[in-house]
């Protein structure tokens, strides 16, 4: 059976570490479903579930996003509503914000970069918890698959006194139907 084509479902596969790759941080699996509204403008719902060493982590998403291509380079804003579940804690909430550019360099080869911001509900005044700066590579392997390299500087717990710098090279795999 085809999906009309403006429904996608996209599985991910992804395996990060820290440290120079010294250290496993995470695997997780994501399944996501969207449909473009019109051209370029897409919402989306991600189902994240995510493995640590220490602990398991559950996360329902709803978001848009529009992209704007120009010749060789394309950008993207993405806005998104998380909430993630851990354990035995309560619900944790965050609106995340991303501008990406992509560059095309070939039909198979792209760079991107792009930064994000996150908001955590559960401080009592508006202030971002947390931002992102993310570049890497990625390779169309055919039309429905794609690999990507990357690496992250993430920044977490911002209103903290002593925030959390975390360094992350990952590589994801995307299998789109």
């Amino acid at each position: 059976t085809e999906l009309p084509n403006s429904l996608e479902l996209e599985l991910e596969q992804s395996l990060r570490f820290r440290d120079q790759m010294s250290s496993f941080k995470q695997t997780f699996t994501e399944l996501s479903v969207s449909y473009e509204i019109i051209d370029d403008l897409k919402l989306f719902i991600p189902i994240r579930y995510a493995l640590f060493r220490d602990k398991e982590k559950k996360r329902l998403s709803i978001g848009g996003s529009y992209k704007y291509d120009y010749n060789l380079a394309s950008f993207r804003y993405r806005i998104k509503l998380q909430r993630t579940h851990e354990d035995d804690e309560l619900p944790t909430d965050l609106l995340r914000q991303k501008l990406s550019m992509e560059y095309k360099m070939s039909k198979k080869l792209r760079t991107f970069i792009s930064g994000e911001v996150s908001h955590n509900y559960k401080l009592k005044k508006y202030h971002y918890d947390e931002n992102r700066l993310s570049f890497g590579i990625g390779l169309n392997l055919s039309k429905s698959r794609k690999i990507k390299i990357f690496y992250v500087r993430k920044l977490e717990k911002i209103t903290k006194s002593n925030p959390d710098l975390i360094n992350v090279l990952g590589v994801g795999y995307d299998f789109v139907w």
